[in-house]
């Protein structure tokens, strides 16, 4: 009886941490699982997986002019979409530098940095071809973009972006509000890049996977040092009966 409640205490002061751990191991495994498969998967015609194709089919059974143009501006890096999140994005590391936080602005780089650049080994790593099944999507006749396939860049920006902003504001009371924009806006990209037909729904779900490795593994190295990065937003060295309210 003692040991089982000491595991319960144990788990109960540690959950939130082995709960990340969890989740960060998770996203490695999977990512790894879906590299090896597609390792395998390279001599098929397709070079994709069974799910591939039919996913791709249903996003492109009825497309709409509507819902063309939001894909459009949800991919274009160069847009009125990405370009306020980039003016955000400087903003919020002006407002951190300006305010001397050098640890959390550290760790917003190296999240963001860190999965752009774990993002173009994997793809020249792989060389993974892009979907060529369909002629036109959209109304435009489908041009095969230069840059290997797997796993999306889009898609590894947008969500380590949405992760750092919900990270960063937990302590705030904007914290939901920051992730369910977050999240909406990278659920939106990865939408955005299967029904544009530039990606398989296997190179969303390895971006997906592999940020959420990267950037879990950079907060539990950051966390340690980083009081503001804490989700239950203790402060270190302060006795427990100080820790509440």
């Amino acid at each position: 009886m003692k040991v089982v409640a000491s595991l319960a205490a144990a788990w109960h002061r540690h959950r939130p941490l082995l709960l990340l751990l969890a989740v960060v191991a998770s996203s490695w495994g999977l990512f790894l699982e879906v590299a090896h498969e597609l390792r395998e998967d390279r001599r098929q015609p397709d070079h994709g997986f069974p799910f591939d194709r039919p996913v791709l089919n249903f996003l492109h059974q009825h497309p709409t002019p509507a819902l063309c143009a939001v894909a459009a501006r949800l991919s274009d890096l160069r847009g009125p979409v990405w370009l306020s999140v980039y003016a955000l994005g400087a903003c919020g590391l002006g407002w951190g530098l300006y305010r001397r936080r050098y640890r959390e602005t550290g760790f917003a780089v190296g999240a963001v940095g860190g999965t752009m650049a774990f993002n173009l080994l994997a793809k020249y790593h792989f060389e993974r071809l892009r979907p060529d099944f369909y002629h036109q999507v959209c109304g435009e006749v489908l041009r095969q973009l230069p840059d290997p396939s797997f796993p999306s860049g889009h898609v590894m920006a947008s969500l380590a972006l949405a992760s750092v902003a919900g990270i960063l504001g937990w302590r705030t009371r904007w914290r939901w509000v920051a992730w369910g924009i977050g999240l909406l806006f990278a659920l939106g990209v990865a939408w955005s890049r299967l029904y544009l037909a530039a990606h398989y729904p296997s190179d969303v779900l390895a971006g997906w996977f592999a940020t959420g490795g990267w950037v879990g593994s950079l907060y539990l190295a950051f966390a340690r040092y980083l009081p503001t990065l804490r989700p239950l937003g203790q402060q270190p060295g302060l006795p427990t009966a100080q820790r509440g309210g």
